[in-house]
């Protein structure tokens, strides 16, 4: 057993985990990494006392928690301090309500209650439980009766299941992560030690504040976007990048309460800031710290689609570092990767039913011309794998193998827009210079695993029963099926009347060119800029490019449809010499066609990250909406063979969207 004594200073700091893949070996517990702020509860003498992970005392701002912790014994535990939405998940937003009030008034208290996750004791009674392994101090921590106290639990620790296991009932339950505990470590106060690991599902980045850029638009009274930094194994203060969205109209005028008195004349990052990310910028003392959500890291260090979240005032300046850049590695460039990386919310590879793995893309290599190709755990008989589908014009041609190859890489990308959805299939068993067809109904030959949805208002004639794709074994089994285009609804299920998006359908005539697409999608941008509406544009792979907006359940066809013709008219009398309202092709004089019609039940538009029936097999691709400006953005620019490399670079700036539930404000 540990020595007794009395806590010290050393004791009053949490041990932390480090970032990393979800562990393989056995000797592993596994916890649920919970949304909060990280707190040390000391018992003693009668009172209760809560210290920060930063060595604040923050006892005053959580009265609630102060009175549910029983004071007849000593006690030195470890947890975190969460505020629950409605789903009972944690919920860092509703959390930032709280941080930074000292003292709540009772009418904060009633509107955004805590609680407290205990999943750690250091100390019982005057003993130190610091040396003795994770499972003794588990034992220790459940056998204190904490389930009795009010607003107090542990959650539950899992030593039965794998962390990729755990991981994936995370995700299932959009929870943060998981934190893998080596079951023999013994607890090490302030120390980040590889013993803790935690793996997120969406990174999370503390962030130095550096300035701020004026705002435009509904926002051109507060500001635009905070310019963010992270410290190098150097100490250097470095520049990581802006974020501009995830704001409130209330957090945006406090940011500026809280930053006006720290302005400076001169930038505080150790490093010059891009030009074009510092017009206008008003620099600040870099002494507040933030939080935010970011999808991609660039190999220049750089944080890519970040969100804000809020900030950190249990957080210190000097401790906030990019581990990319404090370890001094950088992620893989482009050129090194053989296949898409995973997306972010898919920490190092981990393998789900989205994720083919390196192993299982060269078994498919080896394949002759046909054979067995084991894949997420389904065998499938692939067939034909040397048959051209795609003639090449200015790449070489794509072969069966080359397609089926694409929709097992990309699938951690694509499934998420597939996922619950019905699907249309437009096929080419033949190749795309034969003609194709539509394919709705599920074949009697599809294997049984694959998920089916029957229509329950399809009348005789009708398709009865669709194709759900949730995994990237339904993607290879589809691709050897010739579908090499895919349709999703735009509804999921089962509240398949309730769309998920609204859609803009920037449609091309004969007589348009794409720079005339432009033009109508830079007025879009502008328009839902105006509105706050958060959008992303994709580029068809065609001729057009379409604007993907995501609303919240509730919603019907009809008033998706009747806002985006709203939208599309106000932007269309912009330009009225470039665009037509003529429903019939030949009517439309060559015009473009601002199409809100795809609002409807079963209407669709191409999934992002299909390949297009074209040679050289184009993908649609989603973009930012900078890059509307690029001059070498063409609606064909990525193909099957050079999206890797765009994945690598850029990620999917779609992503971030789904499932965001957004209200449209009225027009």
């Amino acid at each position: 057993m540990a020595t007794s004594r009395a806590h010290g200073d050393d004791e009053l700091r949490p041990m932390l985990a480090t970032a990393g893949r979800p562990p393989v070996d056995p000797g592993w517990a596994v916890e649920f990494k919970w949304d909060g702020v990280r707190a040390l509860v000391v018992v003693e003498g009668g009172s209760v006392r809560f210290v920060s992970r930063n060595g604040n005392d923050v006892t005053g701002g959580y009265p609630e928690l102060v009175a549910a912790v029983p004071t007849d014994r000593d006690l030195v535990l470890d947890g975190e301090i969460v505020a629950l939405d409605a789903a009972g998940r944690p919920d860092f937003g509703l959390l930032q309500h709280r941080m930074h009030v000292r003292t709540p008034p009772a009418t904060l208290l009633e509107a955004v209650p805590v609680e407290l996750y205990l999943f750690d004791v250091l100390r019982i009674d005057g003993g130190s439980l610091l040396g003795e392994p994770y499972d003794v101090r588990r034992r220790r921590l459940d056998e204190l009766g904490v389930d009795a106290w009010r607003r107090v639990s542990v959650p539950p620790s899992f030593t039965d299941v794998t962390p990729a296991q755990a991981l994936e009932v995370a995700r299932e339950h959009r929870l943060e992560g998981i934190v893998a505990k080596r079951r023999t470590s013994r607890y090490e106060p302030g120390r980040r030690s590889a013993a803790w690991v935690k793996t997120a599902l969406f990174h999370g980045q503390e962030v130095v504040l550096g300035g701020w850029t004026p705002g435009r638009g509904n926002r051109g009274s507060t500001l635009g976007s905070l310019l963010l930094g992270a410290h190098d194994a150097d100490g250097r203060l470095r520049y990581v990048g802006n974020v501009g969205t995830g704001f409130t109209e209330t957090a945006l005028r406090a940011l500026l309460d809280r930053m006006a008195p720290l302005r400076r004349t001169a930038s505080p990052f150790d490093e010059p800031v891009p030009r074009d990310q510092a017009r206008g910028v008003t620099w600040i003392e870099p002494c507040l710290v933030g939080e935010v959500e970011y999808r991609t890291l660039t190999h220049d260090g750089r944080l890519r689609h970040s969100v804000w979240r809020g900030l950190r005032p249990d957080r210190e300046p000097e401790e906030v570092v990019l581990p990319a850049l404090s370890a001094g590695v950088a992620p893989a460039r482009a050129e090194e990767r053989a296949a898409p990386p995973p997306p972010d919310d898919e920490p190092g590879g981990t393998l789900t039913p989205d994720t083919v793995t390196p192993e299982e893309l060269a078994a498919l290599d080896l394949l002759r011309r046909k054979g067995v190709w084991e894949v997420g755990g389904r065998e499938l008989a692939l067939t034909n794998l040397d048959k051209v589908l795609f003639p090449g014009r200015r790449e070489d041609p794509l072969t069966k193998r080359d397609v089926t190859r694409h929709y097992a890489a990309v699938a951690p990308y694509l499934v998420p827009y597939l996922r619950d959805r019905p699907v249309n299939l437009h096929r080419y068993p033949d190749g795309v210079d034969r003609p194709g067809f539509w394919q709705k109904e599920v074949p009697s030959h599809a294997p049984e695993w694959l998920r089916r949805w029957r229509n329950p208002e399809a009348d005789p004639g009708e398709t009865q029963v669709y194709a759900v794709v949730d995994s990237a074994a339904a993607l290879v089994w589809m691709a050897n099926f010739g579908a090499l285009e895919l349709h999703p609804w735009t509804s999921g299920l089962p509240e398949f009347h309730e769309p998920t998006w609204a859609l803009i359908d920037i449609d091309p005539g004969t007589n348009s060119t794409f720079a005339d697409v432009l033009v109508l999608a830079r007025l879009y941008r502008t328009a839902l800029d105006h509105l706050g509406v958060h959008a992303a544009p994709k580029v068809t792979g065609k001729r057009g490019v379409q604007i993907w907006v995501p609303v919240e359940p509730g919603y019907t066809f009809a008033d998706t449809r009747r806002w985006v013709e709203r939208l599309s008219k106000a932007v269309g009398r912009m330009v009225p010499e470039l665009v037509t309202w003529e429903w019939y092709t030949d009517r439309r004089s060559g015009l473009i066609r601002l199409d809100y019609t795809q609002n409807a039940i079963n209407k669709t538009l191409v999934a992002p990250f299909s390949a297009r029936p074209a040679p050289d097999a184009p993908v649609s691709v989603p973009i930012e909406w900078d890059e509307l400006d690029d001059e070498d953005l063409r609606p064909d620019r990525w193909t099957v063979r050079t999206l890797p490399d765009r994945l690598a670079a850029h990620g999917d700036p779609l992503r971030p969207l789904i499932g965001l539930p957004q209200s449209l404000p009225p027009l």
